[in-house]
């Protein structure tokens, strides 16, 4: 049974900020002879850190387990078994930087460093497949920006926020430049710059020969004290400063002589923080799958998913971009369908989605500054066909059924301020797509397990197409007419796939307890021959188990068995095509030679659907016997 142990390592640049080893090497090495395992286990990562010399390094090395590299998250998994020799024992876990965040290429002087963190025993859980053990570390700020200074790559981590009175309201100001400088006896260094994200934050990475470096270089390097003396200068996308210190700043006991980390908190008053540039809305998405690079969409297309072939079903959610205006004025969105003839495979017209085939969608967040602690920004979703609440607020909807995008513009006022797209899976509508024709359901009371699922002219079922686009308009007054010639459209995805036929009287169980299911996304059966007649009956000497799993988008299957001894697998032989298996499984066992007592065979299909976030659970049958000599 193999032990598996994952685990995430970063590194704090400061309380606030925080960065993922990412690429870093993680060493297991064993525990030497003569050292106190105890001792070593139980003593904080912080007092066991040691940076290796060349030599340690190479002492280690016939200790060494296994080693692997972390992902750019820092994310990290080992297998260790019997090629490792482990035996689920204490290991000593080091980490070998090569590089450090934003990895760019080393100079020749920078040598990789090797450090030990801890020495681990881990408690080990057993899961299905094997024993785990999770372990999650993040090196302080001061052994972490050590490391980083042996690499001669330095880091300034902030947040700009916005100012009320002097003081930082802990609103953030997103999509702005900080640029930060150090104070020079000849001349100012830009020692670079960055652009803030949605909430605020930036980091700005530099080595210390961007302050280092004066006119006269290469014959004079100087700086009057060691680190760089910072003053910021915050400025809009189009180079409007915001915020710009004096140079004087620089030269403060919190700002003078940095070090390789330097973390900072920038506020701009908020009469000076420009509007947000008006963005463009865009349908481009079903669930998680953008529908131009990740789905066969096109007019000849397949409508399923590229990666997995998969098609589409139950409520799908319709989102991209959206924008509160268009050209300054109020932004008002709808949805239009068309469907391909099932025969001719023709687009037929396109007809607008009433909100009667719309489940509740969360189109984006209301917010507003009430200055209370712990909490001072109140927030609410704005949901869609949703019931108006204290924590939701609904969306106005035009008289022809258009959605009018919320208005809502100063969060910190008493109207607040609506951010589209936040929010949990925010979009613009969740497609009820079974209210797009009539599915109908599939009547399976013919169809026995082993037998194909035509049995009796039973259909299988079909995909069906449909075409989707978003349309967007300008309105001056909600209900009003909208502005002459400002109707759009907004992306279309032109070939979807969609498939919601339920299947009834499918068969489960077998002959061990038979009986019927009805809203079966697929057909899935399983039965044991030798039972045929009588669940009860004891199996002595053969198994034949027979199995039928259907359906357009039918995935991966497999059987297996529980029981003294497993579990058990099956070679599934019988017949049919890629939507319709079925037959006999062959044993991959002696059923003979089967410690007497009950055992339990299980049916697991797979299928190949998404509803763009999610996928449907596998479908199980199963059949116990009793196995007697």
């Amino acid at each position: 049974m193999p032990y598996v142990f994952k685990g995430r390592l970063c590194g704090y640049i400061c309380e606030e900020c925080m960065e993922p080893l990412s690429r870093a090497k993680i060493r297991l090495y064993r525990i030497g002879k003569g050292r106190d395992v105890t001792s070593l286990a139980v003593a904080a990562p912080k007092d066991t850190f040691a940076i290796l010399t060349d030599e340690q390094v190479a002492e280690k090395k016939p200790l060494l387990i296994a080693e692997t590299e972390a992902d750019e998250a820092g994310n990290f998994s080992f297998e260790l078994g019997d090629k490792e020799k482990y035996k689920g024992e204490a290991f000593e876990v080091d980490v070998l930087c090569t590089t450090v965040p934003p990895h760019t290429p080393a100079r020749e002087e920078f040598k990789p460093v090797q450090f030990s963190v801890t020495t681990l025993q881990p408690l080990w859980r057993e899961r299905e497949g094997g024993l785990f053990y999770a372990w999650d570390y993040c090196l302080p700020a001061r052994l972490w920006c050590l490391i980083r200074g042996r690499f001669g790559v330095w880091v300034v981590c902030g947040r700009v926020t916005v100012c009320e009175d002097g003081k930082s309201t802990n609103v953030p100001v997103p999509s702005v430049k900080v640029r930060v400088f150090d104070v020079d006896w000849l001349q100012d260094d830009d020692l670079g710059s960055d652009i803030t994200d949605a909430a605020g934050y930036f980091r700005i990475y530099y080595t210390p020969q961007n302050f280092r470096v004066t006119p006269f270089t290469p014959w004079i390097n100087i700086e009057w004290v060691g680190g760089p003396d910072m003053y910021f200068r915050v400025e809009t996308l189009l180079g409007t400063a915001i915020l710009a210190e004096p140079r004087s700043a620089g030269r403060t006991p919190q700002r003078e002589n940095r070090g390789p980390c330097t973390c900072v908190e920038l506020c701009v008053d908020r009469d000076r923080i420009p509007p947000p540039p008006e963005t463009l809305s865009v349908f481009n998405r079903i669930g998680g799958y953008n529908f131009l690079t990740q789905i066969d969409s096109g007019p000849t297309g397949d409508g399923k998913t590229l990666a997995d072939d998969r098609a589409f079903f139950s409520t799908l959610r319709l989102n991209g971009v959206l924008s509160k205006t268009k050209n300054g004025n109020p932004l008002e969105y709808a949805f239009e369908v068309a469907a391909y003839d099932p025969t001719t495979n023709l687009l037929g017209p396109y007809t607008q989605i009433p909100l009667a085939q719309v489940a509740p969608t969360v189109i984006g967040t209301w917010e507003h500054w009430t200055g209370i602690f712990p909490n001072p920004i109140e927030t609410k979703d704005y949901v869609l066909n949703g019931v108006a609440g204290p924590g939701v607020l609904v969306p106005q909807v035009t008289p022809d059924g258009w959605v009018r995008v919320p208005q809502e513009s100063n969060p910190f006022a008493a109207e607040g301020n609506f951010v589209p797209g936040q929010g949990s899976y925010p979009g613009f509508i969740n497609l009820i797509s079974s209210s797009l024709r009539a599915f109908g359901t599939i009547d399976a009371s013919q169809v026995q397990a082993g037998e194909s699922a035509a049995t009796g002219g039973t259909p299988l079922g079909r995909d069906y197409y449909f075409s989707l686009r978003m349309k967007v308009r300008e309105a001056v007054t909600f209900g009003g007419p909208p502005v002459p010639g400002s109707e759009q459209f907004a992306g279309t995805c032109v070939r979807l796939a969609v498939m919601n036929t339920g299947y009834d009287n499918v068969s489960k169980n077998g002959s061990w307890v038979p009986h019927t299911v009805d809203g079966q996304l697929a057909i899935a059966s399983l039965d044991i021959q030798e039972l045929a007649g009588g669940g009860c009956v004891e199996i002595t000497n053969s198994l034949t188990v027979k199995y039928t799993a259907a359906h357009p988008n039918l995935g991966s299957f497999s059987i297996g068995m529980t029981g003294p001894g497993g579990p058990y697998t099956f070679t599934l032989g019988g017949g049919g095509t890629a939507d319709n298996r079925f037959g006999t499984a062959t044993n991959d066992f002696n059923i003979v030679n089967l410690t007497d007592c009950a055992y339990l065979v299980r049916l697991s299909v797979n299928l190949l659907l998404t509803t763009g976030d999610s996928v449907p659970l596998p479908l199980l049958d199963e059949v116990a016997f009793c196995k007697s000599t």
